[in-house]
């Protein structure tokens, strides 16, 4: 619908691990969204492949909890190894957005390192 209402480019949230290929299926439904989201030939195409989604969530949510509090260490010592704030993956999708000519290909992916040196080239 985005693209017949003259939408030219897309960016995608998927998930770092995004593989059509593989065998468990949160990875593998990522990784055919984004196949299948390329195939569709808009202008441009971009797609965010964060790592652990780092946000304040009003409701709880248990194991994010005790993921969170058991990765808090690595976080620290290697922020972009692992994490990403969400605030980050919004500064790097306005700053592709405002300039999408930047990017040479058709599709493009933004691994986890990529959307943090995005964001922090954008405060």
């Amino acid at each position: 619908m985005a693209k017949e209402l003259g939408c030219k480019q897309f960016h995608l949230c998927s998930s770092k691990g995004a593989n059509e290929k593989s065998t468990i299926l949160y990875p593998k439904v990522k990784g055919q969204v984004e196949r299948e989201i390329t195939e569709m030939n808009f202008d441009k195409c971009f797609i965010y492949r964060p790592g652990l989604l780092l946000t304040k969530r009003s409701e709880r949510r248990w194991g994010e909890l005790i993921f969170t509090g058991i990765l808090k260490p690595i976080t620290f010592f290697f922020p972009t190894l692992i994490s990403v704030p969400t605030e980050s993956i919004a500064k790097a999708m306005l700053a592709v957005t405002i300039q999408p000519d930047k990017y040479e290909n058709k599709a493009t992916i933004f691994e986890n390192k990529d959307i943090h040196k995005l964001a922090d080239e954008n405060k």
